[in-house]
């Protein structure tokens, strides 16, 4: 029995309700339903495992163009819930209206959606073409538009399906063989294996027990590495080990806090912090990207000197504030200065992967960026490399912000040595939506994928301590301030706090961290020979029908 030809109004509820139920599965916040995070207990992430088979049974006798435009349809509602916040940046920090905020944001999405809809009409064509059953070649060709959407154009890697199973634990630990796009393809091949099963259960289709039976047995592989790795410890009994601390100003970007008095201000408040999880033992101090209101000299600086501030603290200290050359502000870096007990800086970090138009403009040279640019923006100078800090605690390997998405930058500093990963981040400018929670579940992907320990200090929430396995070992809340106004007076801010916890200081490797993305290029290059293939037979179909028509009329 033949599936018979959908509606076009099931049709779009198939696509726009799996695009939501996968969006689900990620961590969302949703101010006008709840002031916290929904399904914070991380029961929706079994959503991702079947959502998407409404669409792919719809898809089943579609042609490849209706396959594009519903799996574009479904990226849309996808990535529309996933990155909404987007708005919330660009009209309180960006000052924009909501009517170009609105644009911009469905700009975005829509370039996004597209790594759906591609996969999902190339699977459709080998079907049709070639008769490769996309129950195979879809997850293959889902991983590779992915990685490829993880670097055009510089790259935005956010929301990979792969960061759905993050909370779940269970999957997560998939990472440490192949990293993000090792979870991702399961999901998507857990969708396509059950949207077969689905299929053959109601249109008697083609038979899908293989698919069904390969699914159960990577779920159970997949489960049996989860008992071992989260079993197990996560570092061996002879490894250093120290007590770190992490401190939160809970510093709401709405408080404008600049000038000399504003940096003294803030330092007193962090120092007291810090001084506070050092008599509790800490002997590595974290504070956040962007700590203080002035930027320091990139070649060094004595902090507590510069300040008036007593010292020493018995502690060394890792803290996020903009450099700049000495004499000028002909060049900056959003920087993480090492500093000793003495408030000493020892060694810097300059962040290498940039934000595109919020810390520099792609092809600043050719486009009039005033068009694009907030102003107030401010523009730095990317660092040459990732390399990890000497402290004497041990090889800190430096993700500043934006940088703990690309999963290259962990892995390449723990190619030269971190022992420990540490993200500071300034995650205020996002306000109470989804993103500081998506931005800590992709950080604790990078710790599973590394095999590291990973301190992360956030200027307002979520800061973290999360071990090898991506357990959040110690966590603070976001600490914004209640008031809803544009501005925020210094006296209304959130109490700082701090955590501490134990960690340890790794040098071994994962396969991840040996074999990086190559069997995530290997999707690709599976992908871009796929297409290939279908453009040569197109090209000798019509070839072949040209022959044929003066023989015809």
């Amino acid at each position: 029995m033949k599936p018979r030809r959908a509606s076009t109004a099931q049709d779009l509820g198939a696509a726009l309700g799996s695009g939501l139920l996968l969006a689900l599965a990620l961590p969302v916040l949703l101010p006008a339903l709840s002031p916290d995070e929904l399904f914070a207990g991380g029961w929706s992430e079994p959503l991702a495992l079947f959502g998407l088979v409404p669409l792919l049974d719809r898809l089943r006798a579609a042609s490849p163009g209706r396959c594009f435009a519903l799996g574009y349809l479904a990226g849309l509602a996808y990535f529309g819930l996933a990155l909404y916040w987007l708005t919330e940046v660009m009209t309180t920090f960006g000052h924009l209206p909501m009517l170009v905020a609105l644009p911009v944001l469905l700009l975005l999405v829509g370039f996004l959606a597209l790594f759906w809809a591609l996969p999902l009409w190339l699977a459709r064509r080998l079907e049709l073409q070639l008769g490769w059953r996309s129950l195979w070649s879809l997850p293959l060709l889902w991983v590779g538009f992915e990685l490829l959407r993880s670097h055009v154009l510089t790259g935005f890697p956010w929301a990979h399906v792969g960061y759905t199973q993050v909370r779940s634990l269970w999957l997560l630990q998939l990472a440490a063989l192949g990293g993000v796009h090792l979870v991702g393809g399961l999901v998507i091949f857990s969708n396509a294996a059950l949207a077969a099963g689905w299929g053959w259960l109601r249109w008697r289709g083609p038979r899908a027990l293989g698919g069904l039976v390969t699914l159960a047995g990577l779920l159970l592989l997949a489960g049996g590495w989860a008992v071992l790795r989260l079993g197990g410890v996560p570092a061996p009994a002879e490894a250093r080990r120290l007590v770190a601390a992490v401190v939160q100003g809970n510093l709401d970007e709405k408080a404008y806090l600049r000038g000399p008095a504003a940096t003294r201000w803030v330092l007193e408040r962090l120092l007291r912090e810090s001084r506070a999880a050092v008599e509790r033992g800490a002997r590595l101090v974290v504070w956040p990207e962007g700590s203080l209101p002035e930027a320091l000299p990139a070649e060094g600086a004595e902090l507590g000197v510069a300040a008036g501030l007593p010292a020493p603290l018995a502690a060394e200290l890792v803290i996020g504030a903009v450099g700049r050359e000495r004499g000028g502000e002909a060049r900056q870096w959003n920087s993480a200065f090492l500093l000793s007990g003495q408030l000493r800086a020892q060694a810097r970090y300059d962040k290498v992967h940039l934000v595109p138009f919020g810390e520099y403009v792609p092809l600043g040279a050719i486009l009039p960026w005033e068009w694009f640019v907030p102003p107030g923006v401010r523009f730095f100078t990317p660092g040459e490399e990732p390399r990890p800090l000497p402290a004497q605690a041990g090889r800190l390997g430096l993700l500043i912000c934006y940088e703990a998405i690309f999963p290259e930058l962990a892995r390449a500093q723990v190619g030269q040595g971190a022992e420990l990963l540490v993200n500071i981040t300034n995650d205020s400018w996002f306000g109470r939506t989804s993103a500081p929670w998506q931005h800590l579940a992709m950080s604790r992907m990078r710790a599973v994928e590394a095999g590291r320990y990973l301190l992360r200090a956030a200027n307002t929430g979520v800061s973290a301590v999360v071990d090898p396995r991506g357990r959040v070992l110690a966590e603070l809340g976001l600490g914004l301030a209640r008031t809803q106004a544009e501005r925020v007076r210094a006296s209304e801010l959130e109490p700082p706090g701090w955590l501490s916890a134990e960690v340890a200081l790794l040098d071994g490797r994962t396969p991840y961290a040996w074999l990086g993305d190559l069997p995530a290029w290997a999707c690709a290059a599976f992908a871009a020979g796929a297409w290939g293939a279908c453009a040569l037979r197109a090209w000798r179909a019509r070839r072949q029908a040209r022959r044929q028509a003066p023989l015809s009329a």
